[in-house]
């Protein structure tokens, strides 16, 4: 099993040179290794090879997917790229790149902006600008008023549904407060620092994300997973714990994972999901007002007559809505 590590590992081509297509994308970069030392790893552009991904190049070359998709607007299908398509990796040949602006820490508001607008022009979302702003009106913004930007980490919300899952299932991977439009790489391994890209996912405008990618097939049930959301700017998301379990102690049927806020209900404490569907709980302690994620399995109504189901519950973990 090889593992692709998280970005800006040096080790990464070198542990790895024994698969084929790290093999053909180091020879590759071998071959141009002149023009690499004055622009990139790789020269101006690369020539997609037998079992290459953009991942891989982004990789070996040292240039984020944001900057790549920039550079090769018309890409077309990013998992179908023919083998020989030249991939731009930098803006001119002699390697000088003046089209990306400096990085902004803060922003002038100007007549005719809003919020949206703003996060737009500087590539974030709004509910980073609203964190990073606490005392902002978003419905009255002053001309000449002082936005700070966010960096880095904006605190990007980050989780995986189901928690558990046999080889081959199905995850949804869900985050927010992403940079719209970024493309990111989707992954998985046996730690945050040792993972395999799955998938590459473009932001929405909102700066939210929601995928499904599955539970890979060199798992094996008792291994514990990580999944991971690479942002190429120098954030790595990584998921809680992932059980990996036997098909055979999956029952698709009366399994189930929900999240929302706790109330009171008439006979049971009830959960109210984001979509408005209510549910009764049984099994555990619970708190009302709180904002939780739960997993259990479904049950009978029994006493509690409530809501579309009863789910008798395993486990609870307070989280922050999204």
């Amino acid at each position: 099993m090889h593992l692709l590590t998280g970005r800006g590992k040096q080790e990464d081509l070198m542990t790895y040179r024994n698969t084929t297509a790290i093999s053909v994308l180091t020879a590759g970069l071998a071959l141009s290794a002149g023009a690499a030392d004055a622009q990139t790893r790789c020269g101006a552009s690369y020539e997609m090879q037998p079992g290459d991904t953009l991942y891989q190049v982004s990789q070996a070359c040292r240039v984020s997917l944001a900057r790549i998709f920039d550079l090769n607007p018309d890409i077309g299908d990013i998992d179908d790229i023919a083998v020989g398509t030249e991939i731009r990796v930098a803006s001119r040949p002699d390697g000088v790149d003046d089209s990306e602006a400096p990085a902004r820490d803060t922003y002038e508001v100007e007549s005719g902006d809003t919020l949206f607008s703003i996060a737009q022009a500087v590539g974030t979302s709004v509910a980073a600008l609203l964190n990073e702003n606490d005392n902002v009106n978003p419905f009255a913004l002053a001309v000449g008023e002082i936005l700070d930007i966010p960096t880095g980490d904006r605190q990007a919300g980050f989780r995986v549904r189901p928690l558990a899952g046999p080889p081959g299932g199905e995850v949804t991977v869900q985050a927010r407060n992403l940079t719209p439009g970024d493309y990111v790489t989707v992954g998985v391994g046996p730690t945050a620092a040792e993972w395999r890209a799955l998938r590459q996912v473009r932001v929405a405008a909102d700066g939210e994300l929601r995928t499904d990618v599955g539970v890979p097939d060199w798992a094996d049930p008792g291994d514990i997973l990580t999944y991971v959301i690479d942002t190429d700017r120098g954030v790595t998301l990584k998921s809680r714990d992932f059980d990996v379990v036997a098909r055979d102690d999956v029952d698709d049927d009366q399994s189930i994972a929900l999240e929302g806020r706790v109330r009171h209900g008439v006979e049971c404490y009830t959960l109210t999901t984001p979509d408005g569907d209510l549910w009764s709980l049984t099994g555990e302690e619970f708190t009302a007002g709180e904002y939780v994620e739960i997993e259990g399995a479904r049950a009978d109504m029994s006493i509690c007559q409530q809501g579309i189901g009863t789910v008798d519950v395993d486990t609870i973990t307070e989280v922050q809505p999204q």
